[in-house]
């Protein structure tokens, strides 16, 4: 008999008797989510006949369930079943998936590397296959997201687009135009990069896939990028169908990717109790399901934490991402904070050495750094040289926020050179960008600069307004390190949600499992709501909530 390979066609059998009938009703449980019973009758299979096809469909119902034990088994016999048979194919897609979980579930980019070549050789004698396609694009993913290298992202893209419209098959093109669009806006090639991610996004968002993750893993890139980019409103756009697709098909590493950038969404936006609920729900997720995807959520909620006050624990964070460059940076951050800008400095030196000139989304926050620690250090020609890039970086980003921030180094640069009215020009510009794109922490910041730049001006009266309205947006932030959720009857929209279902009966076990959240994040949430409702129970704050039209 013939196996499937492509799980989603699989049609669930009447009698089970042997492996053949175990693997098409696995198959059957694969194409409708259920994980847990697609595992149970993949390991039937594999007890009456090891059979590469139910090792293949065992690792998949593993994966889906995080286990990544039970995940790299099952894929080393079905690579090793296939190879035996002279399933080139088989044996290649075997090969990708075990790289592409020695990167997510342990970080081996050495053991993934080797993995990738040997799917390579594997399909060298077949012209272009689906194989080929994810062989190449995971090639690409990892050039941009690993090495930092969206020059040969691209390529590999562009090489992986190709393929899969020759075939054709959705799956490698939605990935392949995902890649390709965030290698795009990597390089500062925003409009075409965000076209290709759109492109992709509606894809995913819009086809039937027999590879289930492919979606997936073309809108993490989608919202991650946007968000990157300073382009929130589409961010928390596609974030939503991420949430969406991830609820329906249980996907717990992706809930983690969809939180963490919509955590970013909502920080940059002022909604700190709610972007601390996200990334904290990130973290657990991606430490529970894929920790080596964790670094970047650990930076996000470390810069938060800054921004509140907890220094420390801001520090921890950053150095449990490293050496991840954003964690760099993140740590010179403090330091130039601190007083250090020789170690600030140092550490942007760092990251841009590793750094090729194409990656100018991720040179960025470096080279920001790196004007501003020279700066305070009192040398004006490295400070104005580093700003000048930085603006020239900001403009190929293109962004309202991108922008706004290219201008704040320029207000710090100037004014510590002394020139106040370039400051102040540099400052006001800065402040209304962020106001324009709702970013009020960064606001606050330029406004508190301008202050500074207007009293050396002499401009008194000015300068106590700007430096109230910003010491005022700083404490309706609780920028002061005040990480209690405010009393007020305002909801976040993941309270609504939780609450929602609180009254209709469900535990926190069952809202858990509803949302795919942890038990204990759900009880935070529930104690969250009755601190901001100032009620004693579930009960009262539920009613609260009906009387006052919360709900």
């Amino acid at each position: 008999m013939k196996y499937p390979t492509q799980w989603g066609c699989c049609a669930m059998t009447t009698g089970i008797e042997t492996a053949d009938d175990w693997v098409a009703a696995g198959g059957a449980a694969l194409a409708r989510g259920a994980w847990a019973q697609a595992r149970v009758q993949f390991e039937a299979a594999v007890a009456d006949d090891e059979v590469p096809e139910a090792w293949e469909g065992l690792s998949r119902a593993a994966w889906w369930q995080g286990d990544e034990q039970a995940t790299l088994a099952a894929r080393e016999r079905a690579y090793r079943g296939y190879r035996d048979a002279g399933d080139g194919r088989g044996a290649a897609r075997m090969a990708m998936w075990l790289a592409s979980d020695h990167l997510d579930f342990r970080g081996d980019d050495a053991i993934a590397s080797a993995w990738l070549r040997r799917g390579r050789a594997l399909v060298g004698d077949h012209e272009q296959c689906a194989e080929r396609g994810y062989i190449t694009v995971l090639e690409a993913d990892i050039a941009l997201l690993a090495k930092s290298d969206p020059e040969s992202a691209e390529r590999g893209a562009r090489e992986a687009l190709s393929i899969a419209r020759s075939i054709p098959d959705v799956g490698v093109e939605v990935v392949a135009l995902a890649v390709l669009g965030s290698a795009l806006v990597a390089s500062g090639q925003i409009e075409d990069g965000v076209r290709q991610l759109e492109e992709s996004a509606a894809l995913a968002v819009g086809e039937d896939f027999s590879e289930t993750a492919a979606p997936g893993w073309a809108l993490c890139h989608t919202v991650s990028a946007c968000a990157n980019v300073g382009d929130f409103g589409r961010a928390a756009q596609w974030c939503r169908a991420l949430h969406t697709w991830s609820a329906t098909w249980q996907a717990r590493n992706f809930f983690g990717v969809c939180r963490t950038a919509y955590g970013e969404v909502l920080a940059t936006g002022g909604d700190w109790p709610s972007a601390e609920q996200e990334l904290v729900s990130a973290m657990e997720d991606l430490r529970a399901s894929r920790p080596a995807l964790a670094a970047p959520t650990a930076v996000r909620l470390g810069r938060l934490r800054a921004r509140q006050g907890d220094l420390a624990e801001a520090r921890t964070l950053f150095e449990a991402a490293l050496p991840l460059p954003h964690a760099i940076v993140a740590l010179g951050e403090l330091d130039l904070a601190g007083g250090d800008p020789t170690a600030a400095a140092d550490a942007a030196d760092r990251v841009l050495r590793r750094l090729g000139d194409a990656s100018v989304l991720d040179r960025f926050p470096a080279l920001a750094l790196l004007a501003r620690a020279r700066a305070v250090a009192g040398d004006a020609n490295a400070a104005g040289a580093a700003a000048d890039l930085v603006e020239r970086q900001a403009a190929r980003l293109g962004t309202p926020y991108m922008r706004g921030r290219g201008r704040l180094v320029r207000a710090h640069v100037l004014s510590a050179a002394g020139d106040h009215d370039g400051a102040r020009q540099a400052a006001e510009d800065a402040a209304d960008l962020f106001s324009a794109c709702s970013a009020p922490y960064e606001a606050a910041e330029a406004r508190m600069l301008l202050a500074t730049a207007l009293e050396a001006l002499g401009h008194n009266d000015r300068a106590d307004a700007e430096s109230r309205a910003g010491r005022d947006a700083f404490a309706l932030l609780s920028a002061r390190g005040d990480r209690r959720p405010p009393a007020t009857d305002e909801l976040s929209p993941r309270e609504a949600d939780i609450l929602r279902l609180v009254a209709k009966g469900l535990s926190d076990a069952q809202i858990a499992e509803r949302l795919f959240l942890s038990p204990h994040t759900v009880h935070r949430h529930v104690a969250n709501i009755r601190t901001k409702l100032r009620v004693p129970s579930r009960a009262a704050a539920v009613s609260h909530a009906t009387r006052h039209g919360l709900l």
